[in-house]
Protein backbone atom coordinates (compact mmCIF):
# COMPACT_ATOMS: atom_id res chain seq x y z
CA UNK A 1 0.00 0.00 0.00
CA UNK A 2 1.66 3.52 -0.87
CA UNK A 3 1.94 6.01 1.05
CA UNK A 4 -0.46 8.48 -0.82
CA UNK A 5 -3.36 5.71 -0.43
CA UNK A 6 -2.71 5.19 2.97
CA UNK A 7 -2.97 8.79 3.52
CA UNK A 8 -6.36 8.90 1.47
CA UNK A 9 -7.47 6.21 3.59
CA UNK A 10 -6.77 7.75 6.85
CA UNK A 11 -8.83 11.20 5.28
CA UNK A 12 -11.57 8.70 4.40
CA UNK A 13 -11.97 7.41 7.61
CA UNK A 14 -11.88 11.12 9.13
CA UNK A 15 -14.30 12.18 7.50
CA UNK A 16 -16.83 9.28 8.18
CA UNK A 17 -16.64 9.97 11.23
CA UNK A 18 -16.95 13.29 10.92
CA UNK A 19 -20.11 12.79 8.88
CA UNK A 20 -21.61 10.71 11.47
CA UNK A 21 -20.98 12.91 14.39
CA UNK A 22 -22.61 16.01 12.34
CA UNK A 23 -25.82 13.46 12.05
CA UNK A 24 -26.23 13.05 15.77
CA UNK A 25 -25.71 16.27 16.35
CA UNK A 26 -27.88 17.29 13.79
CA UNK A 27 -30.83 14.46 15.16
CA UNK A 28 -30.49 16.02 18.99
CA UNK A 29 -30.72 19.72 17.86
CA UNK A 30 -33.81 18.97 15.69
CA UNK A 31 -35.35 16.81 19.08
CA UNK A 32 -34.54 19.85 21.09
CA UNK A 33 -36.36 22.31 18.11
CA UNK A 34 -39.38 20.16 18.32
CA UNK A 35 -39.32 20.22 22.62
CA UNK A 36 -39.00 23.94 21.88
CA UNK A 37 -41.73 24.60 19.99
CA UNK A 38 -44.52 22.02 21.70
CA UNK A 39 -44.26 24.00 25.40
CA UNK A 40 -43.98 27.17 23.42
CA UNK A 41 -47.25 26.65 21.11
CA UNK A 42 -48.97 25.51 24.51
CA UNK A 43 -48.26 28.77 26.28
CA UNK A 44 -49.27 30.81 23.53
CA UNK A 45 -52.65 28.86 23.77
CA UNK A 46 -52.99 29.71 27.34
CA UNK A 47 -52.44 33.31 26.80
CA UNK A 48 -55.05 33.29 23.79
CA UNK A 49 -57.65 31.66 25.90
CA UNK A 50 -56.81 33.89 28.94
CA UNK A 51 -56.81 36.72 26.78
CA UNK A 52 -60.49 35.25 25.30
CA UNK A 53 -62.08 34.63 28.94
CA UNK A 54 -59.99 36.34 31.71
CA UNK A 55 -62.13 34.41 34.19
CA UNK A 56 -61.93 31.27 33.35
CA UNK A 57 -58.70 31.16 31.06
CA UNK A 58 -56.13 30.69 33.40
CA UNK A 59 -53.84 27.60 33.10
CA UNK A 60 -50.54 26.66 34.98
CA UNK A 61 -47.97 26.66 32.65
CA UNK A 62 -45.15 25.76 34.91
CA UNK A 63 -45.21 21.97 33.25
CA UNK A 64 -44.64 24.09 30.06
CA UNK A 65 -42.26 26.33 30.83
CA UNK A 66 -40.06 23.22 32.77
CA UNK A 67 -40.40 21.57 29.27
CA UNK A 68 -39.40 24.38 27.79
CA UNK A 69 -36.19 25.09 29.87
CA UNK A 70 -34.94 21.55 29.38
CA UNK A 71 -35.18 21.86 25.66
CA UNK A 72 -33.18 24.97 25.62
CA UNK A 73 -30.39 22.92 27.71
CA UNK A 74 -30.76 20.04 25.60
CA UNK A 75 -30.31 22.50 22.97
CA UNK A 76 -27.07 24.06 24.10
CA UNK A 77 -25.33 20.42 24.75
CA UNK A 78 -26.15 19.47 21.07
CA UNK A 79 -23.31 21.27 19.30
CA UNK A 80 -21.14 19.08 21.55
CA UNK A 81 -23.06 15.92 20.29
CA UNK A 82 -25.23 15.35 23.37
CA UNK A 83 -28.04 15.87 25.50
CA UNK A 84 -28.13 17.87 29.13
CA UNK A 85 -27.73 15.74 32.39
CA UNK A 86 -29.49 17.64 34.51
CA UNK A 87 -29.54 16.67 38.58
CA UNK A 88 -32.89 14.49 39.73
CA UNK A 89 -34.27 16.37 42.81
CA UNK A 90 -37.30 15.35 44.93
CA UNK A 91 -40.38 16.04 42.98
CA UNK A 92 -44.56 15.17 44.24
CA UNK A 93 -45.13 13.43 41.06
CA UNK A 94 -49.07 13.47 41.88
CA UNK A 95 -48.45 17.56 41.40
CA UNK A 96 -46.75 17.78 38.05
CA UNK A 97 -49.16 15.22 36.83
CA UNK A 98 -52.13 17.27 37.68
CA UNK A 99 -50.62 20.38 36.58
CA UNK A 100 -49.71 18.36 33.04
CA UNK A 101 -53.01 17.38 32.68
CA UNK A 102 -54.52 20.59 32.95
CA UNK A 103 -52.97 22.05 30.64
CA UNK A 104 -53.29 19.22 28.01
CA UNK A 105 -56.98 19.48 28.65
CA UNK A 106 -57.00 23.05 27.14
CA UNK A 107 -56.22 21.70 23.45
CA UNK A 108 -57.93 18.88 23.93
CA UNK A 109 -61.14 20.94 24.35
CA UNK A 110 -60.53 22.72 21.80
CA UNK A 111 -60.51 19.53 19.44
CA UNK A 112 -63.67 18.60 20.50
CA UNK A 113 -62.26 16.24 23.19
CA UNK A 114 -60.94 16.44 27.31
CA UNK A 115 -58.18 15.11 29.81
CA UNK A 116 -59.75 12.99 32.55
CA UNK A 117 -57.50 12.58 34.96
CA UNK A 118 -58.33 9.46 37.69
CA UNK A 119 -55.09 9.52 39.98
CA UNK A 120 -55.69 6.82 43.27
CA UNK A 121 -52.11 6.91 44.12
CA UNK A 122 -52.22 9.97 46.61
CA UNK A 123 -49.53 12.49 47.20
CA UNK A 124 -46.16 10.11 45.40
CA UNK A 125 -42.74 12.23 45.47
CA UNK A 126 -39.94 10.67 43.75
CA UNK A 127 -36.12 11.37 43.09
CA UNK A 128 -35.99 12.95 39.26
CA UNK A 129 -35.70 15.68 37.12
CA UNK A 130 -38.82 18.00 37.58
CA UNK A 131 -38.36 19.03 33.21
CA UNK A 132 -37.25 15.89 32.21
CA UNK A 133 -40.46 14.49 33.48
CA UNK A 134 -42.17 17.22 32.32
CA UNK A 135 -41.23 16.51 28.55
CA UNK A 136 -41.97 12.91 28.89
CA UNK A 137 -45.70 14.08 29.66
CA UNK A 138 -46.47 17.04 27.58
CA UNK A 139 -44.71 14.73 24.78
CA UNK A 140 -47.18 11.98 25.38
CA UNK A 141 -50.67 13.95 26.34
CA UNK A 142 -49.76 16.62 23.21
CA UNK A 143 -49.25 13.48 20.53
CA UNK A 144 -52.32 12.01 22.62
CA UNK A 145 -54.50 15.09 21.68
CA UNK A 146 -53.43 15.75 18.46
CA UNK A 147 -53.35 11.62 17.47
CA UNK A 148 -55.42 10.15 19.60
CA UNK A 149 -58.94 11.87 18.81
CA UNK A 150 -58.74 14.10 21.69
CA UNK A 151 -60.30 11.97 24.21
CA UNK A 152 -57.48 11.13 26.75
CA UNK A 153 -57.08 9.25 29.90
CA UNK A 154 -54.37 9.67 32.68
CA UNK A 155 -54.32 7.58 35.90
CA UNK A 156 -52.17 6.88 38.77
CA UNK A 157 -51.64 3.53 40.45
CA UNK A 158 -49.48 2.61 43.33
CA UNK A 159 -47.38 -0.81 42.02
CA UNK A 160 -44.83 -2.67 43.94
CA UNK A 161 -42.01 -1.26 42.71
CA UNK A 162 -43.38 2.21 42.75
CA UNK A 163 -45.70 4.22 40.73
CA UNK A 164 -47.86 3.63 37.23
CA UNK A 165 -48.86 6.75 35.29
CA UNK A 166 -50.93 5.57 32.25
CA UNK A 167 -51.90 7.77 29.42
CA UNK A 168 -54.83 6.01 27.03
CA UNK A 169 -56.23 7.46 23.49
CA UNK A 170 -58.02 6.08 20.29
CA UNK A 171 -55.08 6.47 18.05
CA UNK A 172 -51.97 4.54 17.56
CA UNK A 173 -49.32 5.87 19.51
CA UNK A 174 -46.72 9.10 18.87
CA UNK A 175 -43.89 10.67 19.75
CA UNK A 176 -42.77 8.05 22.09
CA UNK A 177 -39.28 8.03 21.17
CA UNK A 178 -38.37 11.61 23.26
CA UNK A 179 -40.72 10.51 25.92
CA UNK A 180 -38.82 7.24 26.34
CA UNK A 181 -35.48 9.31 26.64
CA UNK A 182 -36.94 11.49 29.11
CA UNK A 183 -38.39 9.12 31.83
CA UNK A 184 -35.42 6.98 31.47
CA UNK A 185 -32.78 9.92 32.58
CA UNK A 186 -35.22 9.97 35.90
CA UNK A 187 -35.00 6.40 36.61
CA UNK A 188 -37.89 4.89 35.00
CA UNK A 189 -39.60 2.84 32.17
CA UNK A 190 -42.01 3.84 29.53
CA UNK A 191 -44.34 0.84 27.67
CA UNK A 192 -46.82 1.12 25.33
CA UNK A 193 -49.49 -1.45 24.23
CA UNK A 194 -52.46 -1.69 21.85
CA UNK A 195 -56.16 -0.88 24.16
CA UNK A 196 -59.20 -1.17 22.07
CA UNK A 197 -58.57 0.62 19.39
CA UNK A 198 -56.41 2.64 20.79
CA UNK A 199 -53.39 2.75 23.15
CA UNK A 200 -52.21 3.02 26.48
CA UNK A 201 -48.43 4.02 27.10
CA UNK A 202 -47.75 3.45 31.09
CA UNK A 203 -44.93 5.12 32.75
CA UNK A 204 -43.49 2.92 35.52
CA UNK A 205 -40.82 5.07 37.97
CA UNK A 206 -39.78 4.04 41.74
CA UNK A 207 -41.15 6.11 44.70
CA UNK A 208 -38.19 7.59 46.93
CA UNK A 209 -37.64 6.35 50.08
CA UNK A 210 -39.89 3.26 49.89
CA UNK A 211 -38.53 -0.09 49.68
CA UNK A 212 -40.07 -2.27 46.91
CA UNK A 213 -41.37 -5.00 49.66
CA UNK A 214 -42.94 -1.73 51.57
CA UNK A 215 -44.50 -0.89 48.60
CA UNK A 216 -48.37 -1.17 48.30
CA UNK A 217 -49.74 -4.06 46.21
CA UNK A 218 -49.78 -3.42 42.40
CA UNK A 219 -53.42 -2.98 41.11
CA UNK A 220 -52.82 -4.27 37.87
CA UNK A 221 -49.62 -5.46 35.83
CA UNK A 222 -51.66 -4.72 32.77
CA UNK A 223 -51.56 -1.26 31.23
CA UNK A 224 -54.28 -1.38 29.58
CA UNK A 225 -56.25 -2.61 32.58
CA UNK A 226 -56.51 0.85 34.52
CA UNK A 227 -58.59 2.59 31.88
Amino acid sequence: MTAALLIALIALVGLSRRVVADHARMRLVAEAEHELRGPLQAIALAAESAARDPERGHVDVRPDLERAQIALADLAEARCGRRANPELEAVRLDRLVWRAATAADLAARRAGGGVHLDWSAGPVTIHANRGRLAQALGNLLANAVEHGGGHVRVTGRRTRRGIRVQVRDSGRGHGLTIAAKAVRDSGGTLTAAKAGSGTAVAIDLPIAGVPAAEAPPQESADPTAAA
